[in-house]
């Protein structure tokens, strides 16, 4: 993967040089205050430069903090920092950048201010607005279900369906002029008259907008209504300071890429519980089925998001895989490791760690990286210290900034067409949503993306994607979402730093989460992140970069004296000294941290208050660089922050998969029509005498009237076995029904059988194609019908793996599948269940063992009844694979194989399987080994 470099850089600084004087700079910092903070400027308003020693402390320590903020932290708030864009920043040449020591104040209206903002929709319609469907609408059996805020909170609201709303709600999907809408409905002078009415109704409901409600991406919403920021109207406001000249030494960079490599191969990949959650509930409702994500997330309907809505015998060798405890293992071995490394170190506290000459464990299986991602980071001299490295796309942290500059707009949707170009199969769209409003500030910001998708807003964009119109699915691993109408797999971004984890809305949070699906998003490498609570943390190196600063805890106990009251500066500065600490640290979260010199007595005293407050925290190193690399035209130095965007054109997403059309092919058996589905509740152990004693008389009994016929085995809502019957005739069901409860009731009387549920057979269309669905069902007859002979003669674990392997090497031998792509499934098959099961070195060991006596047991002839079955079987499975086309015989033979290996055992069926696919794997590299 070759690694780039964007050569345009965004950079952040703060309003004043670090080298700047409180009492030079009190007017500008006053003005800042008077803008982030109007109650407190109030205090200190008429307060002059050489009264500030004589104000009281805590209103001095604030002011104290308001600058150190606007030296040192280069955050954009209000004027107290401030972004610049370079162009053609890195060059093989030095030269320090210069920038405006003014900044550009780019003011736009407050979000909240929106909540003021209060039109009579009658009015509007008299303008001839445009009307917006809230797209999150979608139909239950008797109700139109939609997603409503109120007050911040979202709710799932309801109304009774209604064919003239489903109307109006179909047309409004783009944005439409009433009077287009009226051409549309084709109505007379009442009902247009009447419709007024509804859509004022339909407006108070939230389920349509116009374009006088607010949009959250595309241009300002505000400015669209006329409005600008005067001076009686609260602002928000994003501070520029132009780049005049300079660049980065690529010399600097050139170890990024080399970094970038060791951490993509070393770092864990961030889990996703909810989404790992939601798949494994979705797969077991809807199994292979696209259904609509409105659907999906349905409390009552479908799965929900992240809780958002509301005895027997076993191989002895087989329990050693069951149930196994879940564990972090890349997590666990990296933390291992750096503990072992940090512990040689201990007594070296002034040792700087080297990443490259760490032992660290490397994944065995890489995961792609995104195809931009930023790196975060500061210059000192000539070492580069990071901050983060990661993210979805590098959009999300340049977002916000392209509401002020246009040429940001520009530097971001470069970026995201260079994504989309990556990958040519899918749809990129940014997501809108809002509902925090003195939050939602940051999630301004120009349309960057070919498409977006609002949610309870406004849309402004050309092709507005409606929520209603998302499918989705699972295939594999993978959560798939489809846009309906364009018949294009969709990829969401959002090109915000905005935290999502703080709403509650599960749409939106499955839509974020999905952004990280099958990426490694985050390389950040923070000592104190991987092994918390240590007294200190070495600084940790890659070359010229520096991933994770000294880091010393600081008790508050240690700065209380005797009399249980702060230490004096003296005795503080003499403590922090007698750490180890540097001559400049911080303290402080994220990119809420105070900077403090060491020597200074101010900043001394600030840190014992700070300490008092917060209590034990850590500090961290800062290095005072000697030429820093930005300045102003006066030569002042800055602290700059820069925030590169890396990337890469591999692709990372493909294509849908072909999937065959249903059209004539029934989904699903109600009960008493062709098909009748038994589940038949009872212990594992106790399924195979439900088949034989049962089952099989049963159907020898009434074989006359059953055409077709297969069962599986199920443990959802406990374990149970699903028994279908296809009728030659459906008006005998009842009949059937009646004589099987007959056979069953001894069982349910004494316990064995727990339950009988006679349910609605769904096709698995999706997963096995319509097209050859019906020869599906026939196969798996033919399967149930073998698995019963082996079970007359209690067949032995060996022997049944015995038979799947000659199995394989029938289909080998028909040709369907190639030899080489045969050997490429079962290792693909066998490497996935063995991550299943997570297994380690000793499980393996074990598993060789077991191996190797199943190669010494001798083979149990199968009887003439199981030989034909057998033969039946195997030939019903090649003409089935044939039937299905090469394309996808591969999946479908993995799935047969799958469904086979659950009848073939009572438990433990994934188990068996994984044993099965590493019997095979074994088998085929010896057979290679024998032909070489």
């Amino acid at each position: 993967m070759k690694l780039t470099i964007q050569p345009t850089i965004i950079f952040r600084t703060p309003k004043f040089s670090y080298q700047s004087e409180l009492v030079d700079c009190w007017e500008e910092l006053k003005s800042a205050i008077s803008i982030s903070s109007a109650a407190f400027y109030e205090t200190i308003k008429e307060v002059k430069a050489n009264e500030l020693h004589d104000l009281p402390p805590k209103v001095y320590f604030t002011i104290w903090k308001y600058f150190n903020r606007a030296k040192f932290r280069s955050t954009p708030y209000g004027t107290f920092a401030g972004f610049s864009l370079l162009n053609d920043a890195i060059k093989p040449s030095e030269s320090r950048i210069v920038i405006d020591e003014d900044q550009k104040i780019r003011e736009l209206i407050d979000w909240p201010y929106k909540n003021n903002i209060q039109l009579p929709l009658q009015d509007l319609l008299q303008k001839n607005c445009l009307l917006f469907s809230n797209s999150s609408y979608y139909l239950t059996p008797d109700s139109i279900r939609y997603i409503a805020c109120t007050d911040g909170v979202f709710e799932l609201a309801e109304l009774d369906q209604n064919e003239f709303v489903q109307q109006i709600l179909a047309a409004c999907l783009k944005p439409v002029r009433l009077n287009d809408l009226l051409n549309q409905l084709s109505l007379t002078d009442t009902e247009t008259q009447n419709l007024f009415g509804l859509l004022q109704d339909m407006h108070d409901l939230q389920l349509i907008f116009t374009n006088y409600d607010p949009n959250i991406i595309g241009d300002d919403y505000f400015e669209r209504l006329g409005l600008t920021a005067t001076e009686d109207l609260p602002k928000y406001l994003i501070a520029q300071r132009r780049a005049l000249s300079g660049c980065i030494n690529d010399r600097l960079l050139q170890s990024v890429p080399g970094l970038i490599s060791i951490l993509h191969n070393m770092m864990p990949v961030k889990g996703h519980g909810a989404l790992d959650q939601f798949r494994n509930r979705f797969k077991k409702k809807f199994e292979d089925q696209e259904v609509p994500l409105l659907l999906a997330l349905d409390p009552e309907m479908g799965v929900g998001y992240d809780e958002l809505e509301q005895a027997g015998q076993n191989s002895g060798f087989i329990t050693r895989f069951i149930n196994k405890p879940a564990k972090k293992e890349e997590t666990e071995n990296l933390k291992t490791a750096l503990k072992s490394h940090l512990a040689e170190q201990r007594f070296e506290k002034d040792k700087t760690i080297y990443l490259n000459k760490l032992d660290l464990p490397q994944h065995q299986k890489l995961v792609p990286l995104p195809n931009s991602f930023s790196m975060v980071m500061s210059v000192h001299d000539d070492l580069i210290f990071v901050e983060q490295i990661g993210g979805v796309t590098s959009n999300a942290l340049s977002g916000r900034f392209t509401m002020a500059d246009e040429s940001v707009a520009n530097y971001a949707k470069a970026i995201a067409a260079a994504e989309q170009e990556a990958n040519p199969d899918v749809l990129f769209f940014d997501v809108a949503y809002m509902v925090e409003a003195n939050v939602d500030n940051v999630n301004r910001r120009k349309l960057i993306y070919g498409h977006q998708l609002s949610i309870l807003n406004f849309d402004t964009s050309s092709v507005p994607l409606a929520l209603n119109d998302i499918q989705i699915s699972v295939k594999g691993t993978e959560i798939i979402l489809r846009s309906r109408q364009l018949n294009k797999r969709l990829v969401p971004r959002m090109a915000s730093a905005y935290n999502y984890i703080r709403s509650d809305l599960s749409v939106f949070r499955l839509l974020c989460d999905l952004q990280h699906q099958g990426l490694q998003t985050s390389l950040s490498f923070p000592l104190d992140a991987i092994i918390p609570d240590l007294d200190y943390y070495p600084r940790l190196q890659y070359q010229n970069i520096v991933l994770s600063s000294n880091k010393w805890k600081i008790k508050k106990e240690a700065l209380l004296g005797t009399d249980k009251k702060l230490l004096s500066i003296t005795e503080c500065r003499s403590y922090l000294k007698n750490l180890g600490i540097s001559e400049y640290f911080k303290a402080g979260m994220s990119d809420q941290t105070l900077c403090f010199a060491l020597n200074n007595d101010d900043d001394i005293n600030a840190f014992l208050q700070y300490v008092q407050k917060q209590g034990n925290t850590y500090v961290e190193e800062v290095i005072m660089p000697e030429n820093s690399i930005v300045v102003d035209e006066a030569a002042k130095p800055y602290f700059a922050q820069f925030v590169l965007s890396i990337s890469h054109g591999e692709q990372i997403y493909r294509r849908l998969a072909k999937t065959s059309a249903d059209e004539g092919v029934t989904r699903f058996f109600l009960p008493g029509k062709e098909w009748l589905y038994f589940e038949i509740y009872c212990h594992q152990q106790r399924s195979d005498e439900i088949l034989m004693d049962v089952i099989a008389p049963f159907l020898i009994t009434y074989a006359d009237q059953v055409k077709s016929w297969f069962f599986i085995r199920y443990n959802e809502n406990g374990n149970h076995i699903r028994f279908r019957v296809q009728l030659n005739n459906p008006n005998g069901g009842q009949l059937l029904i009646s004589k099987l409860m007959d056979d069953l009731e001894v069982f349910v009387n004494s316990g064995f059988v727990s339950d009988v549920q006679l349910k609605t057979y769904k096709r698995e269309l999706e997963r096995y194609g319509s097209n050859i669905i019906e020869d599906v069902e026939k196969h798996f007859g033919i399967d149930s019908r073998f698995v019963l002979s082996l079970l007359e003669t209690q067949t032995d674990d060996f022997n049944k793996y015995r038979l799947c392997s000659v199995l394989f090497s029938k289909v080998i031998k028909s040709n369907i599948i190639d030899n080489s792509a045969i050997s490429k499934i079962v290792r693909l098959m066998s490497d996935n269940f063995n991550e299943e099961h997570r297994l380690d070195a000793a499980d393996f060991k074990q598993l060789n063992i077991h191996y190797q006596e199943f190669r010494k047991t001798e083979w149990t002839a199968l009887t003439v009844e199981q030989e034909q079955w057998f033969n039946a079987f195997s030939d019903s499975l090649i003409k089935t694979l044939a039937q299905c086309g090469a394309e996808n015989a591969p999946k479908l033979l993995t799935d047969l194989m799958h469904m086979h290996v659950n009848r073939l055992f009572n438990k433990d069926q994934r188990t068996h399987e994984m044993v099965m696919y590493y019997f095979l794997l074994k088998d085929i590299q010896r057979q290679n080994a024998t032909r070489t």
